[in-house]
């Protein structure tokens, strides 16, 4: 479940393709990128989705996580790449 769970940190990574398409680039972290475009789009969920991605990430290296709280996290990143895909 860790290892799938970074999987999935790993296709947020799409940011990156959405934010050199919007010129946002200058900023160096996912989380400047990810607010940048939670407030040009005024979809709170991005970074819901971001933050649960980001905690997905974290129980890779912690393995922290049991099956009833990884499937939301999953979900939440799952709509934030529909998204990001959307944006491109």
């Amino acid at each position: 479940m860790a290892q799938a769970g970074e999987k999935y940190w790993g296709a947020a990574a799409l940011l990156n393709a959405v934010a050199e398409k919007g010129g946002l680039l200058h900023y160096r972290d996912y989380a400047g990128r990810i607010e940048l475009l939670h407030e040009e789009t005024g979809n709170a969920e991005m970074a819901t989705g971001f933050r649960m991605a980001e905690g997905l990430h974290a129980n890779f290296y912690h393995n922290f996580m049991r099956k009833a709280s990884f499937d939301p996290y999953r979900e939440a990143v799952l709509k934030l790449v529909d998204e990001l895909k959307r944006l491109l």
